[in-house]
């Protein structure tokens, strides 16, 4: 699909309603903008959905549980850590 559109004095790019909905853009989305010579390539990232803290931290606790990492060796870590 080619579309023709324009710069806005603050730089600002309007993406056709056509290649939105094609690619179900909504507000807020992020895009990638990389260029390349005299081209500028647009690319939506798509940002895994974490339900809760506990599931985004689950694979860290398994680790920890399966190496034997104590609460014990956390806070002496964090201790030298903070000593540095």
């Amino acid at each position: 699909m080619v579309n023709i559109t324009k710069i806005s004095s603050k730089g600002q790019v309007v993406i056709p309603s056509e290649i939105r909905e094609k690619m179900n853009l909504e507000e807020g989305n992020l895009l990638i903008i990389s260029d390349s010579d005299d081209s500028i390539c647009m690319k939506k990232i798509e940002l895994p959905k974490i339900k809760s803290w506990r599931e985004a931290t689950k694979p860290f606790r398994d680790a920890a549980k399966k190496s034997n990492f104590s609460n014990d060796d956390l806070k002496k870590l964090i201790e030298e850590s903070r000593a540095r």
